[in-house]
């Protein structure tokens, strides 16, 4: 699964080898997506205004010691976006992420055009310098 966030949320959020998103307390989960395509529209839905890097995050679900619920979109702002399809579920984290479960983090590159690439280069472990 992944989990997408700024550059500068995503090297805050580390205390004691967990990671915890800067909307946890409002939101009490970990926002993350089954599959590339996905997450990608869910870029292009919250991130498309950007003023730093988007870093995406691929996490290990049998990695984690905390609850994984599959549930319906709770969109942030409140708005139902493209990516909300009847019947589509969200993996929700109830905790926050472990580092051992983080398997590898990369950028997203924005395309001229506004839509989000895949990254091509991964690092690994926890957040990039």
């Amino acid at each position: 699964m992944f989990h997408l966030a700024l550059a500068s949320e995503w090297r805050a959020g580390w205390r004691d080898g967990r990671y915890t998103p800067a909307r946890f307390a409002a939101d009490g989960f970990v926002h993350c997506c089954d599959d590339e395509a996905t997450t990608l529209q869910v870029a292009a839905a919250y991130f498309s205004r950007a003023p730093e890097d988007v870093l995406v995050a691929e996490v290990d679900e049998a990695a984690l010691d905390v609850e994984v619920r599959r549930e319906a979109p709770a969109p942030p702002d409140g708005r139902a976006q493209a990516h909300h399809q009847p019947g589509r579920t969200f993996p929700h984290v109830y905790g926050s992420l472990p580092a051992a479960a983080v398997t590898r983090i990369g950028r997203l590159k924005k395309e001229p055009d506004g839509t989000w690439r895949w990254p091509t280069e991964w690092a690994y472990g926890k957040p990039p310098p």
